[in-house]
Formats: C-alpha cells, structure tokens, sequence
C-alpha cells in the first residue's frame, strides 16, 4: 500500500500558518506558566508590587525597575529578561530558574494577550 504523494506533502511540509502559530506562543499555556512561575513574587493582575513589580499590563509598558535598559517591554526585551535577567541587570534580586525557550515565547503570549493587558480595563 503506498502513501499518495500529496498526503504525504501535506504530513511533511508544515503549513506556513502552523509555523506562526508556532512562533506567536500559546498564550493560554502562558498564563498557567506565569501562575507557577512568576506569582510566589509578582501580582498577574494588578500593577502593585509584592516582592517584585506587578505584570498587568506589562508588555508595551516602561520598565519601572531601576537600571534595565529597555525603553519598553516587548518581546526582545522581554526575551532577554526571561532568559537572563542577572546579565541585564547584575544586581537584581530575581532570582529565576532558567526559563525554557517554548515557556518564555508562552509567556510572552500571555503577556501580549488582551486580557492581561491595560487595554483589557476599557
């Protein structure tokens, strides 16, 4: 029994829609993320620090810690922090565990999503 040749195109050649996708984040498994690991120090929905500054609304925002050199948090500056805070700001007191590359693109998702964000409250 052979394979017709399309099918087996479409089973090999990943859609361009499935690779952006991909690469956008799944913000849903974000915020299930951020819940373990960025909640024992910082509030999701609200801006007000508990042991670290508030993440509502963070993306787009101006970093509002001291010596980081990002002009807003977007998603490079966001990737960077995620994946090496103490190299962007040796001093910090985050103390994270490294964050996988697919967890740091799902929260960055959650980070970006409506309902995360200022623009939610409107």
């Amino acid at each position: 029994m052979s394979i017709p040749r399309f099918l087996l195109a479409a089973v090999l050649l990943p859609a361009p829609w499935m690779a952006s996708a991909a690469e956008a984040g799944d913000a849903d498994r974000g915020r299930i993320i951020a819940g373990v690991r960025c909640m024992p120090c910082h509030h999701l929905h609200l801006e007000s620090k508990l042991i670290g500054p508030g993440l509502k609304g963070i993306f787009n925002r101006v970093p509002r810690i001291a010596g980081v050199p990002f002009e807003r948090w977007d998603d490079a500056s966001l990737e960077a922090w995620l994946k090496a805070p103490r190299s962007i700001k040796p001093n910090t007191t985050m103390a994270i565990p490294p964050i996988a590359e697919r967890d740091r693109t799902d929260l960055i998702a959650y980070f970006k999503r409506d309902e995360n964000s200022e623009a939610a409250d409107r």
